[in-house]
C-alpha cells in the first residue's frame, strides 16, 4: 500500500482545505495526507480524550481514525458533509469500540446518568490555569453524551449538522443535548466563580 504514495509541493497544500485535498488523498498523496494529517491531529485527539477520558484510548483512535482515511479516501464524498465530521464520527466509534474491548462502558444515549469521574500577572495566570483544570474536571463528570456534544460545538466550533452527523441523531436533539449540557457545567462552575462584593 505505501508504495503507491506519490508527492506534491507542500506549500500549496497548506492553503488548500480538507475538502480540496480529498482528490489527491484519493490518489496515495503522501503530503495530502500529511497535510489533513498536521492539520487535524490534534483535533482529533482532544476531542477522543474528552469523550474517553484516557490519553492511550485517544491516542488508539487518532491512529485508527487517520488509517482509515488513508484506506477509505477514495469513497468520501465532500458532498455529504466535512472530512472533520467524517474524522469525528470515526474516532468516535474508535473510542466506543476500544471501550467496549476493554470492558468499560461509555454510553452515548441519553438515559444513561453517569456518575461523576472527577471532581495580566503571575497571580492571575495561576488561577486562570487553575480554573482551566477545573473546568477540565468538571467536564469530565458530565455524562457522556453531553460531553460529546459540548466538545464537538464549543471546542471544536462544528455546526448543528455536523454534530447530528457524527452522534447519528436529529440536530434537535444536538441543541437540545448542547443548551443542557451548558446549563450542568455552569450549575458545577458556579461556586468557583468569584462573585465582586
Amino acid at each position: 500500500m505505501w508504495n503507491r504514495w506519490t508527492r506534491t509541493q507542500p506549500g500549496l497544500l497548506a492553503a488548500q482545505s480538507d475538502e480540496s485535498l480529498l482528490p489527491a488523498l484519493a490518489r496515495g498523496d503522501e503530503e495530502a495526507f500529511l497535510a489533513v494529517y498536521r492539520r487535524r491531529q490534534s483535533s482529533v485527539f482532544r476531542y477522543a480524550l474528552h469523550v474517553s477520558g484516557d490519553a492511550d484510548v485517544a491516542a488508539e483512535a487518532v491512529q485508527e481514525t487517520f488509517m482509515a482515511l488513508l484506506r477509505d479516501a477514495s469513497r468520501l464524498d465532500p458532498s455529504r458533509g466535512t472530512l472533520i465530521a467524517w474524522l469525528f464520527a470515526v474516532a468516535r466509534n474508535q473510542v466506543l469500540r476500544q471501550l467496549r474491548s476493554r470492558n468499560q462502558h461509555l454510553s452515548l444515549d441519553d438515559d444513561e446518568q453517569a456518575e461523576p469521574a472527577a471532581a495580566g500577572c503571575v497571580l492571575a495566570d495561576l488561577e486562570q490555569e487553575q480554573l482551566s483544570v477545573r473546568v477540565r474536571e468538571m467536564m469530565a463528570t458530565l455524562p457522556a453524551v453531553y460531553r460529546e456534544v459540548l466538545v464537538l460545538c464549543d471546542m471544536q466550533d462544528l455546526s448543528y449538522e455536523e454534530v447530528a452527523a457524527i452522534a447519528g441523531c436529529p440536530t434537535g436533539t444536538v441543541r437540545s443535548r448542547l443548551h443542557r449540557a451548558r446549563a450542568l457545567l455552569a450549575g458545577k462552575l458556579r461556586p468557583l466563580v468569584r462573585t465582586p462584593s
